[in-house]
């Protein structure tokens, strides 16, 4: 969709669009080097975990720069990495947890099962493909669309948000709890790119944060319930019911943001 004009759009310094430029470059640089590390099985799960998340942000940039090819290009990444990253998570839940030592070795099998099967599909080659390929010069636009896009992120914000919260139903399915997640982890590291060229809002942010937080947990809960009844580990009713909790958490989470238009107050 074609940028409109913003009415009285402030043109962002240049000293701090190269700021987020450069930590832009950062980011890039430093998931180029953890997809490095992703030789051969076992790989170590925080590799796994910082890599994800660099691709998030990078996807996240080029959805603010309106760049829709790469950004979809980083999501396909985010996504070959996403059931190996749960199998991880629920590793370590089951260890902190002290589970049985079946239902450990059981889940330290399927870890190690993903991690071939990342590692015979080939997505660590392709990963360090598309990130040497990927040049954030050429990402680059003109400093008036910068200062256009700057000055509409607020009210873009609050029009997917809105948008999404009029999408639920009153008591929010899995599905959607988990698509509103990843439009929060979208809003947040957007929310930063505006700190970093003096436009955001650290209240936003940490807002967002706490949201992110709340859903992710639940999601974290959802994908353990299935992953222990698809191993058939002893812990499964435990497991249910956390989930069950977390998903009232969730629930009442979205519940406080209130009906659209009010969102972004109640998100403060």
């Amino acid at each position: 969709m074609p940028l409109r004009r913003a009415v009285g759009a402030v043109p962002v310094p240049v000293a701090r669009l190269d700021a987020v430029e450069k930590h832009v470059t950062k980011v890039r640089t430093r998931a180029l080097a953890f997809s490095r590390a992703l030789r051969k099985p076992p790989f170590h799960p925080e590799t796994v975990h910082r890599l994800r998340t660099r691709l998030r942000r990078l996807q996240a940039y080029a959805e603010f720069l309106q760049r829709p090819r790469i950004a979809a290009r980083m999501a396909d990444c985010v996504s070959w990495l996403s059931d190996l990253r749960t199998l991880y998570v629920f590793q370590q839940f089951l260890r902190r947890r002290g589970a049985a030592v079946p239902d450990r070795s059981r889940t330290d099998v399927a870890v190690r099962d993903e991690e071939w099967a990342v590692a015979r599909a080939g997505y660590p080659e392709i990963l360090r493909t598309r990130l040497a390929g990927l040049s954030v010069t050429r990402m680059r636009r003109p400093s008036a669309f910068l200062a256009e896009r700057f000055a509409t992120l607020s009210r873009d914000r609050a029009v997917r948000l809105d948008t999404a919260l009029r999408g639920l139903s009153p008591e929010a399915t899995r599905k959607e709890l988990h698509r509103l997640r990843l439009l929060i982890k979208s809003l947040r590291y957007q929310e930063e790119i505006a700190l970093e060229a003096g436009r955001g809002d650290p209240r936003m942010v940490a807002a967002l944060k706490r949201l992110q937080r709340t859903l992710g947990d639940y999601c974290d809960r959802d994908q353990f319930r299935r992953l222990a009844k698809k191993l058939d580990l002893a812990c499964r009713s435990e497991v249910k019911k956390e989930y069950r909790r977390y998903r009232q958490r969730a629930r009442a989470a979205v519940r406080k943001l209130g009906p659209p238009q009010s969102s972004l107050i109640a998100l403060r």
